[in-house]
């Protein structure tokens, strides 16, 4: 992975799901219950969370589907997700 730490993915899925493009962009794919506490500083949710990265929105629809829109996603700030790696809360990985 380019400047990004790949860590093993866990035996169950998360409950929270991560989409990024190019590494800038951040979308919540799975886990909209959990948004309001994943975006406060001291909030309570399941952890970890799992980003997965894309090239392009093309890849992602290659692998998620036509039918996922990006309209309809709820965009995360590029500093929530820093502050996911610096609490050590987030795997990555690319698509």
């Amino acid at each position: 992975m380019n400047d990004t730490q790949t860590k093993e993915l866990p035996e169950t899925q998360p409950e929270i799901t991560l989409i990024a493009f190019d590494r800038k962009s951040f979308f919540l794919f799975d886990g909209e219950q959990h948004l309001n506490q994943l975006l406060l500083a001291d909030g309570e949710f399941p952890k970890p969370v799992l980003c997965v990265h894309f090239a392009s929105k093309f890849d992602a629809s290659l692998t998620l589907g036509e039918d996922v829109g990006l309209g309809d996603l709820w965009g995360i700030h590029p500093e929530i997700i820093e502050r996911l790696r610096d609490t050590d809360c987030l795997i990555e990985t690319d698509g």
